[in-house]
């Protein structure tokens, strides 16, 4: 079985019902006859690059936007974690 296209337009409404509904993820994907998989990462792409937009609007749920600054803490700790190690490897060497 091959992978399905969905146009830009239906994947913004499948995402918009999945925000707004109060649905769960697999009963928006159900009743729109998609894998809740695919679903699951149009919104994740979706809620990572419009984060600052949907913050001001105040359509992000507490729960996803603790989920995105959890996802941006981890990364901060790695940056600041391999800094560390840098500036180790520079200081042995003079």
């Amino acid at each position: 079985m091959g992978k399905r296209k969905y146009s830009d337009e239906f994947k913004e409404r499948a995402i918009q019902m999945a925000l707004e509904s109060g649905k769960t993820v697999q009963e928006v994907a159900d009743s729109l006859g998609i894998g809740a998989w695919s679903l699951r990462q149009w919104k994740k792409d979706y809620l990572r690059s419009n984060r600052e937009i949907l913050r001001s609007q105040g359509k992000l749920s507490a729960e996803e936007e603790l989920i995105i600054l959890r996802k941006q803490l981890a990364e901060v700790k790695m940056e600041n974690t391999i800094l560390k190690k840098f500036a180790a490897i520079l200081s042995k060497d003079q």
